[in-house]
């Protein structure tokens, strides 16, 4: 609609009200037409000091825009998640080795938010530098089970041992919930990488991870992994609102255990 840039334009001159500044998110600004972005640009260009303007945009702005603003990344490429982790655990106080960056990579993944929670736990402990031991010792991998195990024995169909393995991690305060279905995920995402390249070892995924998942894989096909992503989805969605975060696991194992999701 063509009064919807005016309409931002009057948001964005209004005064605050019991505020230093008046706070206008604009959202999917890639899709705003160019007839809309023209009617922004003078304002974009000499934005009102009264007024702080979020533009989120799941693409770059192009490079003709020459506005007044400051471009923020909120994704983070893979290959630059340990560079993120060095910055932000020096932030924290601590240092990371390259060994407790990988370790940590290893069990955890690159979900960013999950990262966090434990370079915030590590910060805590009262160690400056932190080595690939203290990541295992923090994370509960030093126990009897890892996440590995768990999911090991999921795409073996070991239902017992699966059970045993996700009672012990919660149990014994191993590894909060969120931690738990991160790893699966990212595990069950490395597995599919193996399946994607046909059996050619994903960059960084460890021998003794290649060699237990590489058996397999004439088991797996695409429905099956459309099946464990929904699974993991679903299960994300219940350990955030369901008030029972160990339940919504129980669940998730039922599903990816139950009969025929292998075959």
């Amino acid at each position: 609609s063509s009064s919807v840039p005016q309409r931002i334009l009057d948001a964005a001159s209004t005064l605050p009200i019991m505020a230093q500044r008046r706070l206008i998110v604009l959202k999917d600004f890639h899709r705003f037409p160019a007839a809309a972005v023209k009617v922004l640009k003078p304002y974009l260009s000499d934005p009102s000091g009264t007024t702080c303007m979020v533009v989120l945009s799941q693409k770059a702005p192009k490079a003709a825009f020459k506005f007044n603003w400051k471009v923020y990344p909120l994704n983070i490429k893979e290959r630059d998640i340990p560079g993120w982790l060095k910055h932000i655990s020096v932030g924290k106080g601590i240092r990371l080795t390259g060994d407790a960056i990988d370790c940590l990579i290893e069990f955890v993944g690159y979900d960013t938010g999950l990262l966090m929670m434990e370079i915030e736990k590590l910060s805590l402990s009262g160690t400056k530098t932190i080595t690939g031991k203290d990541i295992m010792a923090s994370t509960g991998l030093m126990r009897k089970y890892s996440s590995f195990d768990l999911v090991d024995s999921l795409i073996g169909g070991q239902k017992t041992r699966a059970f045993r393995i996700l009672k012990a991690m919660i149990t014994g305060s191993a590894m909060e919930a969120p931690i738990i279905l991160g790893t699966l995920n990212w595990h069950y995402r490395q597995f599919y990488s193996l399946w994607l390249n046909k059996g050619k070892r994903p960059v960084k995924m460890r021998e003794k991870t290649y060699r237990a998942l590489l058996k397999y894989l004439p088991s797996f096909n695409e429905d099956n992994f459309f099946y464990i992503f929904q699974s993991l989805h679903e299960a994300d969605l219940g350990v955030k609102t369901s008030g029972r975060p160990e339940l919504a696991l129980e669940v998730l194992l039922i599903k990816l255990l139950q009969s025929g999701a292998w075959n």
